[in-house]
């Protein structure tokens, strides 16, 4: 079978972290024999650089090739700059697609971005190819929690034709996937009547991360006596980073530096954890750190941190099973279906967003009882053994893709 993969936020094939969704989707359709090509722009979201400067197109082997279409560079996440540099690779895609003479049985598509989805979806109609569309982030609400008063209804203006092209993907789209049940449920407020539906959390490659684990215990050592608490990810202003530092603040008053924080990541509020490490002692800012190194904090580290700001609309993130298969228990602010799984399965706690004395109090639990920050550890282990395994998890993935390429065969 020919299949096209779309993605253009997360690493491809050629990138260095490779332990991602669609990297492991790929890899297991190559696996099972399908021909392959990897599409994504030359923009590369995270790090904000360009890859290349035009289409660019590597072949990997007879299976699988990799292609990048030119997408306008964009330097921040919520801005005009980025939905125009969306709308014209949507148009620029198209135009490549064109000229392919070897078209697929079906195409996967990453959503968002949405224009780019819309203008793929519009050409596979006309081609008659089925579309299975992966939800990731439930654009464009996502941007409305950015927004207050008077942008807030200038936003709505702005987002009106969005959404007009989010309800035509989810009418017209052969099936539907998602990384968590509540954004199937999302999509359903848009199309009440779609039929295939399923949800795969987003998954790790865990006996890597094991591996990697290992690798890490022969260059750094884990202090048993601290408790180490780290968070990595984002410092965008959707992430709660002032609550981390606020409980932060609190345990160094009770504890010093019996309790350790390490943030690693880039993004606007670093200025907020570099004015805080002017007048404490108990946290290090690593920036952004290649895997291997952030596999090294993690195998140090005894406690994870999802922490997202009031409102915030993800569901499942990519980080509940990177920290649970390193063995770390999360303390996690997010009202979501996360929630549930953290706490059902007793692999961490929750508090509310913006409580720094609850998650001092949280992360306390842990260093006070290591009977329980133990069992959470087996917990979390086992959860992403079940749950959490790409191995598992994307082979399912892409026996239900095959299945709905063969209905529409």
């Amino acid at each position: 079978m020919k299949i096209w993969f779309l993605s253009i936020f997360e690493n491809t094939p050629l990138d260095d972290n490779k332990n991602t969704r669609y990297n492991s989707l790929v890899n297991e359709a190559v696996a099972r024999g399908h021909k392959v090509v990897f599409w994504s722009s030359t923009f590369r979201h995270n790090v904000k650089q360009q890859r290349f400067e035009t289409y660019h197109e590597e072949k990997l082997s007879d299976q699988l090739k990799v292609a990048f279409v030119p997408a306008k560079s964009y330097s921040k996440n919520i801005s005009i700059g980025r939905m125009v540099s969306h709308y014209t690779l949507g148009k620029a895609m198209v135009r490549e697609f064109e000229k392919q003479t070897d078209l697929p049985e079906v195409i996967v598509i990453a959503f968002p971005p949405i224009s780019t989805a819309y203008d793929i979806m519009r050409w596979a109609e006309k081609k008659k190819i089925p579309v299975i569309v992966d939800i990731i982030d439930p654009w464009p609400e996502v941007f409305k929690i950015h927004l207050k008063g008077i942008k807030k209804m200038a936003g709505s203006i702005v987002l009106y034709p969005l959404q007009k092209k989010t309800a035509y993907i989810f009418k017209h789209a052969q099936a539907i996937a998602a990384i968590s049940k509540q954004y199937i449920d999302w999509a359903k407020t848009y199309n009440s009547t779609i039929e295939n539906a399923e949800f795969f959390y987003p998954a790790v490659q865990f006996e890597e991360m094991k591996n990697q684990l290992n690798r890490a215990a022969l260059k750094v050592k884990k202090d048993k006596v601290v408790l180490h608490v780290i968070y990595a990810g984002s410092l965008g202003f959707s992430y709660d980073i002032p609550t981390i530092l606020a409980a932060a603040a609190l345990l160094e008053v009770t504890h010093g530096n019996k309790i350790k924080f390490t943030i690693a990541g880039e993004g606007p509020q670093r200025h907020a954890i570099e004015e805080y490490l002017l007048n404490h002692s108990n946290l290090y800012y690593l920036g952004r750190l290649p895997k291997e190194q952030l596999m090294e904090e993690y195998y140090k580290a005894d406690v994870g941190l999802t922490q997202h700001i009031r409102g915030a609309t993800q569901s499942v993130t990519y980080k509940l099973f990177d920290l649970l298969a390193c063995g770390l228990p999360i303390m996690n602010s997010l009202e979501s279906e996360m929630k549930a799984i953290i706490l059902n399965n007793q692999v961490g706690f929750h508090n509310e967003s913006g409580d720094a004395n609850q998650l001092a109090n949280n992360i306390l639990s842990c260093f006070n009882d290591r009977n329980l920050l133990e069992t959470m550890k087996q917990n979390a282990l086992a959860l992403t053994s079940r749950e959490g395994d790409s191995a598992v998890v994307y082979a399912k993935a892409l026996d239900y893709m095959e299945h709905i390429a063969q209905k529409t065969i």
